[in-house]
């Protein structure tokens, strides 16, 4: 994920990953059959650490409204290069976009749950809030790439009042 953030999709070569884990080509082969795999395990590990973890950990943070905070200050230390770069290489990457798909799909529905399990929205209007907010956090990271967390979470506090709900 260092090599996705620091030189993007075209930093993921056997040639460049070797070079900078220090080690051979034969040793990448004998952990992956070929670039596929790494890239589909790559995409699986971002998914993890970038969703999953985030989400079990911010669902033992009380009610909904404290579990949707929580989440938002975690994601606001994610390294957004490490999502742009997934964002790109699943353009020519087909097993690496499904996951993208079903990350930004598994994003969205929980998102939603939270809206509609704080009592709130009803499921309409919490799913139209979720992809909002969504759309907004990637988009984020699309026109303001060198934000710090500060400056993402001051504008997560912005909208949070803006949307009524600080």
């Amino acid at each position: 994920m260092a090599a996705l953030a620091d030189a993007g999709p075209s930093g993921l070569t056997v040639e460049a990953l070797c070079e900078r884990a220090g080690k051979t080509r034969g040793s990448f082969y004998a952990h992956f059959a070929g670039m596929a795999e790494f890239l589909a395990r790559l995409a699986g590990h971002w998914r993890q650490t970038f969703t999953e973890d985030l989400i079990a950990s911010a669902g033992k943070s009380g009610p909904p409204s404290a579990r949707l905070d929580h989440l938002n200050r975690l994601a606001v230390r994610l390294d957004g290069r490490i999502e742009q770069g997934i964002r790109r290489l699943a353009a020519s990457e087909p097993a690496v976009a499904l996951v993208l798909a079903e990350t930004d799909e598994r994003r969205v529905a929980w998102l939603a749950q939270m809206y509609e399990a704080s009592g709130r929205y009803d499921a309409k209007d919490a799913l139209a809030l979720a992809r909002i907010e969504y759309a907004a956090f990637t988009g984020l990271q699309q026109i303001m790439p060198n934000a710090s967390p500060q400056d993402l979470r001051a504008l997560y506090q912005d909208f949070m009042r803006l949307t009524g709900r600080a």
